[in-house]
């Protein structure tokens, strides 16, 4: 009995002492992820290109040249559209939230129109008698705000834009290198298992599960996010939403951050729909069907086909998010599919983990 209390005691410790390390090198982790799961999304394309006599160096330029590109002109094509929305949202919110409060009180009864009055009422009744006096011998003390420092506010965005884009960086450089090195470290990793043949083919056949069922999850969300954003098009050019290609293709890129991703393309897609019609009617019908778009494929499509190919119930894949969400932020919701489709295969494959495996499948 007390080795099992022991044993478990120091289970838990080993998990959260590897919690601790994931948050505290997350800096270092995330990269390292994002790189593995692009060089997964590439590796069939540079597969093919070596198959067709092209030197894995020269395909590897190739393919990472051509995403670069195409990154790189779809951001120019939607820069100026974009800039332009972002910077008239904050305005298009202020109006639509006076816009629904208008309709309110315009819409509310007698109770309402008491409130609101008693509200008014209570307003200027503190107005008028000011602040409360302060106790005999107590001196008033009143906190000023710093000042506003362009130069602070400046440093600080280009500092956090200047991380982001060396991050970007690290994860082009890591996902050349291992495009590059193929499946060298899939031959070293099973060479560290162990001397034994049966424990490197146990390693070869784990890393093989995690590499089709990584692919298999890749395929899948980029099917979602097409269906997404050719149906949010279809919608949006429906009721003549302006710039509905782009709107489309922003709800099909932000639909692969899960839950997070779709309630902002929603959110945009009204204020855009306000700013173009300045009716809440008709802003009602282009954000009802943007959200419709979004909860078929919040309920309907991810927790299918995800789960077929990743072979994971719905509220494994939600709790994953859930943790990882909070472990890594956005990133980790990103990365929370991935890492628990390739923790499903590893415990598939060891006959102490077959309960995490049989708990985290369908």
């Amino acid at each position: 009995m007390a080795i099992d209390v022991r044993s478990t005691a120091l289970t838990i410790l080993a998990a959260s002492a590897t919690v601790a390390l994931l948050w505290w090198a997350q800096a270092v982790f995330i990269p390292v992820f994002l790189a593995v799961l692009i060089s997964h999304a590439l590796e069939p394309v540079v597969g093919f290109l070596e198959r067709r006599k092209c030197p894995r160096s020269l395909a590897t330029f190739l393919v990472l040249g051509a995403v670069v590109t195409a990154l790189g002109y779809g951001a120019y094509a939607l820069g100026e559209p974009a800039s332009t929305f972002i910077d008239q949202a904050p305005q298009q919110a202020r109006k639509l939230r006076i816009a629904l409060e208008s309709s309110m009180r315009s819409s509310g009864g007698t109770i309402d129109r008491v409130q609101q009055a008693a509200t008014e009422l209570e307003k200027v009744a503190n107005t008028a008698a000011g602040p409360p006096p302060a106790p005999a011998g107590v001196q008033r003390v009143r906190v000023e705000e710093p000042p506003f420092r362009v130069r602070d506010f400046l440093w600080r965005g280009s500092r956090g834009l200047l991380e982001f884009l060396a991050s970007i960086v690290v994860v082009f450089f890591l996902t050349y290198y291992l495009l590059l090195a193929g499946d060298l470290y899939r031959r070293k990793l099973a060479s560290i298992a162990g001397p034994s043949l049966s424990r490197r083919r146990l390693t070869l056949r784990i890393l093989l599960d995690i590499d089709d069922q990584i692919r298999r999850y890749l395929i899948a969300r980029v099917a979602i996010s097409l269906m997404v954003a050719v149906a949010t098009w279809a919608a949006m050019a429906a009721v003549g939403l302006k710039q509905s290609v782009m709107w489309g293709i922003v709800a099909g890129v932000f639909n692969v951050v899960p839950y997070v991703g779709p309630i902002a393309a929603v959110i945009g897609i009204t204020l855009a729909a306000f700013a173009q019609f300045g009716m809440l009617a008709q802003t009602a019908i282009a954000a009802g069907l943007a959200a419709l778009v979004a909860f078929v494929e919040g309920n309907v499509l991810t927790p299918r086909l995800t789960g077929r190919a990743g072979g994971m119930n719905s509220v494994a894949i939600f709790g994953g998010i859930l943790f990882w969400g909070w472990l890594w932020g956005v990133w980790g919701m990103l990365l929370a599919v991935p890492i628990m489709t390739a923790v499903k295969a590893i415990c598939s494959r060891i006959d102490d983990l077959q309960s995490v495996a049989a708990l985290l499948s369908e």
